[in-house]
């Protein structure tokens, strides 16, 4: 294992102390001088990022220096038998002694690595879940953290009496080597007892198919009727947790299926049985007979898993209503339908001409815009929503990212302007993931927004407590992967509450400029009900803002002619357009100073077109939709 996985820009004291302190240590040894030697491995031992980790609680920044924890004990503990060896030691039995103990050390280590093999092996589950009662599989908890970590581990030190009893002997008396290395060997052999408990207790999980048919039968027992699969990188689980909400609401028996574990330290939590499948074989032998339906809410490679199983009519959901070429993707004709919000998604479609046929296509609304709300509330200190669109893969510069081209002048802009605005930026969680330009303009709004808001808020601990908790209620337990997929089987109820407190104290400070990731907290819809006006890219944070009714500006980076622009894009047929020269920003902000919505009428007509007719329920249309798919699979 490295000494880090992390690179800094600037070389820590660390990292030269390290090396220079192994080679004093050799150095010291063939002189002999066992005093210079104990410094020397001090100074080594103190540098060694398992030691300040102990003392900080973090791993040093330290670049990769080509020496693992197992290579550094080999090269201390070689360098006190040169020491021995030096002091006249080399034909004595305390040498002999000293490097039986050195030898019996190094083996305890390799058992001690196979054992943590092991017992993670067994405890890595072939299909993790989470709602889903494993209680069956009498799933031990994890090993202490401690106990699994080079690092911190009890082998971290494991040498220190053997250099100890060397650098001694070589002064003294040779037998204080012979003790040291006992006391080493003694000391390896304590952890690896230690560890061998955990490993017999949790050796039944190393039946791995015994596992698969346990998840098997608990999720067939719930009588799934529709699947919900996702698959994709683990920054794109953001469009899985905006339909959690949903899949809670419904009527419907739902089961969540996944494809890729990562995900799970960051879904949301849900009431519905969440199973990650990672392999192929394992989805195809996980059957389930009474699930008919199966929704998609991304385009991933690996849907085809299961998009071959005839038992399924698919169904693509998407996760968000756009005028972007992501959502008229060729690869949608593979479904059996594909629902949208209202009749502007079905004119994209044919549109379009990529094959997906007007018969496939149901208009659902959003059911997911319940959350906001239509109140308008001018306060003295207007709040503008930035939320700029990544770079992505369409390649259509009328729908590209503004953050390149205009972002850090449009933030630059709002926080100059007198009376003082409100900003929030939120950046879209893809953003600088392909194009380094994006990167660096967020980098440089990011600074910018520092730098305005100055001191940090006093309730920032507060807001941090806070956080904690949602991260514990996210992933219930302090263990591993198994633990808490054991854990997990009692749905963390307060978890909307916890949220609703945490976006209490963030918004309850009304002065400073906020930075909201995209993820649960605080949600697009909360933002959208903090913020008197939106400026955004082409995507679906214009579609779905449209439900609050209230003025928005869409960017043009590309200086399109504004009818045009227009026509190719409907969602910005109702709001302010924002040249590269920023034009159009003083007029979308005159109006929350008083001048006239110019834009109120036709954002209604827009509305309608765009998200479909207005219902008291948004999930009404989701739901007949989704009930009528079922009633033709089960015919």
């Amino acid at each position: 294992m490295s000494l880090s996985v992390q690179i800094s820009k600037r070389l820590p004291l660390a990292a030269i102390v390290l090396p220079l302190a192994l080679l004093g240590m050799f150095v010291t040894a063939v002189l002999p001088n066992g005093w210079a030697y104990i410094v020397c491995a001090a100074a080594g031992y103190l540098a060694e990022p398992g030691t300040m980790k102990r003392v900080t609680g973090r791993m040093p920044p330290v670049p990769r220096v080509g020496v693992s924890v197992a290579a550094g004990s080999v090269l201390r503990g070689t360098s006190a038998l040169v020491l021995l060896a030096r002091a006249g030691e080399g034909v004595s039995d305390a040498f002999v002694l000293a490097a039986l103990g050195f030898l019996v050390v190094q083996a305890l280590r390799v058992a001690y690595a196979g054992l943590l093999l092991y017992v993670w092996w067994c405890r890595r589950l072939p299909a993790v879940t989470r709602n889903v009662d494993l209680s069956a599989m009498r799933i031990p908890n994890a090993p202490p953290h401690w106990l699994m970590d080079l690092y911190r581990g009890p082998l971290a030190l494991v040498d220190l009496p053997l250099v100890v009893g060397a650098a001694v002997a070589a002064e003294t008396d040779a037998y204080w080597a012979a003790g040291g290395a006992g006391a080493a060997a003694l000391a390896g052999l304590a952890a690896g007892v230690l560890l061998a408990i955990p490993a017999w207790r949790s050796r039944h999980l190393s039946a791995k198919e015994r596992v698969l048919a346990e998840v098997h039968a608990q999720v067939r027992a719930y009588e799934p009727e529709v699947v919900v699969y996702f698959s994709g990188s683990l920054q794109s689980v953001y469009q899985l947790n905006g339909w959690l909400p949903v899949l809670d609401r419904t009527e419907r028996r739902v089961a969540i299926v996944l494809r890729e574990r990562e995900m799970l330290t960051r879904l949301d939590p849900t009431t519905r049985p969440v199973v990650c499948l990672p392999l192929g074989k394992d989805l195809t032998a996980f059957t389930l007979p009474s699930a008919r339906v199966a929704l998609f809410a991304a385009n991933a490679a690996n849907n085809t898993h299961l998009l071959r199983m005839p038992q399924f009519r698919s169904v693509y959901i998407g996760h968000g209503d756009s005028d972007k070429p992501t959502s008229f993707n060729p690869f949608t004709k593979v479904y059996d339908e594909v629902w949208v919000a209202g009749p502007a998604g079905r004119e994209r479609y044919a549109r379009s001409g990529v094959g997906v046929a007007d018969s496939d296509v149901v208009e659902v609304g959003r059911p997911s815009l319940w959350p906001v709300t239509k109140t308008i509330d001018w306060a003295p200190q207007p709040t503008v929503l930035y939320a700029p669109t990544w770079e992505g893969f369409h390649g259509d510069e009328g729908a590209a990212t503004s953050l390149i081209t205009m972002g850090p002048a449009i933030v630059r802009t709002l926080l100059a302007r007198q009376p003082r605005i409100r900003l929030l930026y939120r950046p879209h969680p893809l953003t600088g993931t392909l194009d380094r330009r994006a990167k660096a303009a967020h980098a440089e709004i990011l600074a910018v927004i520092e730098a305005a808001n100055g001191r940090a808020s006093e309730d920032e601990t507060h807001l941090q407590r806070l956080a904690a908790r949602l991260d514990t209620l996210r992933q219930p337990g302090h263990g591993d992967e198994a633990q808490t997929a054991r854990e997990s089987a009692r749905p963390a109820a307060d978890w909307e509450a916890a949220v609703a407190e945490w976006q209490d104290a963030y918004w309850a400070d009304r002065v400073r400029h906020r930075v909201t990731a995209a993820g649960s907290r605080p949600g697009l819809y909360d933002c959208f009900n903090h913020a008197d006006v939106l400026i955004a890219d082409v995507s679906g944070v214009v579609t779905d803002f449209l439900a609050a009714d209230r003025p928005y500006a869409v960017t043009n980076p590309a200086s399109l002619n504004a009818d045009v622009f227009r026509e190719r894009y409907p969602a910005a047929g109702a709001g302010h357009l924002i040249g590269p020269d920023l034009s159009g920003l003083d007029e979308l902000l005159e109006v929350v100073s008083g001048a006239p919505d110019l834009f109120a009428h036709e954002r209604g007509r827009l509305r309608a077109r765009l998200l479909g007719p207005a219902e008291a329920d948004s999930l009404a249309p989701f739901e007949r939709a989704l009930d009528a798919l079922l009633r033709r699979a089960a015919g």
